[in-house]
Parts: structure tokens; sequence; C-alpha cells
């Protein structure tokens, strides 16, 4: 009758030496070398990877308009003197520019292309009618803040300014139609952010200072630069509009329509890239997985070495083998 294999044990043979012997010193400078060779393998194949302090994430923001805006339209008149068209949301601005002529409409829509709960795209526009003395637009400026927030590794609320500083039409002159704006919500980092853990309890935090207020008292206040650079000096990150692609078209309607449209994210993925500070649990298991997956088969040839030096006898050792020993004793 065929016999099958129930178990398999593998029959082991010990090698024993004097601490201080020359076999002794040559098996622990084996193993040391399994500990250290991966880590060497790691850095050559992977440099500056191992221990990295910084990870890209890429979420979508959750974007939302906070009718916080301030656009403002200079016109080439006949006599020489410019005439400004102007309407913002801010009290203390338009008490400042209360004889100016104002816009006819302004009109803000979001689009959740995908579903998600979450704006994919935004559109604002402001449209205002051409004086009658007015030989067209010389140039235009608009802003608006819209609340950002970011919630994949700890909630941030991140400061965003969508900005069109002093631009001039893109013919001249331009009388009536509309001046369609486009470009990507693209962040700007001056440093990386950092997210609460365990045993270390410190986050970045952002300044919200840079709305214009009742202490704004005068228009240069208001200015799109000086907006920027408050935002910019007191935040480790910032969202902008970037990427801008221009698009025309004059009509006889006597109205001009200024519009900007913001794709937050990309096309491809919707998501944005934010450069974050990993903790020493997201390092130690960046490491651990890395390492121990090399450390493996270190060990695997380390053993087949020393098999190899023993029983080649290149090393001298004395050979005893248990199962033989525990033979006698029956």
């Amino acid at each position: 009758m065929k016999l099958f294999i129930l178990h398999r044990k593998v029959i082991y043979i010990e090698y024993r030496n004097r601490i201080c012997s020359f076999s002794t010193f040559f098996i622990a400078t084996v193993v040391l070398l399994s500990f250290i060779l991966p880590y060497c393998v790691l850095k050559f194949i992977n440099p500056g990877a191992l221990w990295d302090r910084y990870r890209l994430v890429y979420e979508q923001p959750d974007v939302q308009f906070t009718y916080r805006y301030l656009f403002l339209a200079e016109m080439n008149r006949l006599e020489g003197s410019n005439e400004i068209i102007t309407c913002s949301s801010f009290e203390s601005y338009n008490a400042l520019t209360e004889e100016r002529q104002e816009c006819t409409s302004i009109k803000v829509t979001e689009h959740d292309s995908n579903v998600d709960g979450k704006t994919d795209i935004l559109k604002a526009s402001v449209s205002f009618n051409l004086p009658d003395d007015s030989l067209g637009l010389a140039f235009y400026s608009l802003y608006f803040f819209l609340e950002t927030s970011l919630e994949s590794n700890c909630r941030f609320l991140i400061p965003t300014f969508i900005s069109l500083n002093k631009l001039s039409p893109p013919v001249a002159p331009f009388t009536s139609g509309t001046i369609h704006h486009a470009g990507h919500l693209e962040a700007s980092q001056m440093v990386s952010l950092q997210c609460p853990f365990f045993m270390r309890n410190i986050k970045t935090h952002f300044s919200h200072n840079y709305f214009p207020n009742e202490n704004f008292t005068s228009v240069e206040d208001f200015l799109p630069e000086s907006i920027q650079n408050k935002i910019e000096s007191s935040n480790a990150a910032h969202f902008h509009l970037g990427q801008r692609k221009i698009h025309w078209k004059r009509d006889g309607s006597g109205e001009i329509t200024i519009s900007v449209e913001v794709l937050i994210g990309r096309e491809d993925s919707r998501h944005t890239a934010l450069l974050y500070n990993s903790s020493i649990w997201q390092m130690v298991a960046q490491f651990w997985v890395q390492y121990f997956s090399v450390l493996a088969v270190s060990f695997w040839i380390a053993n087949r070495v020393k098999d190899w030096l023993f029983e080649s006898s290149t090393i001298r050792a004395m050979e005893i083998v248990p199962w033989k020993e525990k033979m006698k004793v029956m």
C-alpha cells in the first residue's frame, strides 16, 4: 500500500565554539551585516525616502463662496479724465466711493458636476453699462473671497483669494461684450502643514485678519495687492487662481460683463496637492514596511551563508546533532 507524507520535520545540527573565538566573531559579523545591509540597500535604491519628513496629500478642497467681493472698472472719456465704476460687499468701501457709478448685476453660480457634495466649478460675473461719454474700458480689477476647507488629515480652513488686478481689455476699444477668465484653484505654500498626532498636539494655524473691515479708511487699503500681501505674510498656505485663460466676445449691447470661472482641482482627478509634515508614527510605519521586506531576504541569505561556512569547514566549530544524543540516552 502506498504511503503518504503526513508530517515533515527538519533535522538540525548545532555548531558550538567558545565565546572568545574567531568563529564567534565571524558569525556575529554576519548577523550584524544582515541588519545593516537592508538599510544600505534601501538608501541606495531610494535615497531620501526612507525617513521622509514630508508627504504630498491629494484632496479636493471644499469650497464655498462667502459673498465678499469688490469690483472696479475705469473708463476712458472724451475730456481726458477717466470715470470709475465700482461695487462691493464692503460697507466701508461703499462709503468711500458712494459717488461712483455702480454695477448693474452680480451673479455667482456653483456647480457640482460629479455629485459628491463639493463644488467643482464656481463662476462669478459682474456686469455694468458703459457711460454715454465713454470711449471704452481702460482697465478693471475684481476679487472675491472663498471659504476653503480640507479634512483628509485634519481640518484646515485655508485662505482663498481670487483676484484679477488692474487688467486691460484684450482688445481696444472695448465698448461692450464679455471678457471671460478661467483657471484652476491652485495652492501656494510657504511651509508644510502640520497636523496633530498622538503625543504631539501641534497644528498649523491660519490667520483671517486680512478681510476688509471698518478699520480700512482709504481706498488703497482695499487694493488686491495689499490684501494678497497680508495673506502671504501671515499664513503657511493659501489658494489662488492659477493657469488663467481668457476669452472675449464683443457685441452691440452696450453692456460689459467680466466673468471668472474657477475650476476646483485638476480636470482629471479634481484633487489638489498639499505638502504635510509626516508624524513620527508615519515615518516609523513607512520605514518598517520597506525595511522589514528587505530584512527577511537578508536573514535568509545570512542563514545560507552560515550553512555553507560550517558545512565546508571554513570556520571551526564542534558539530553536535541533538537527535543522536537523545538516541544514546535511550
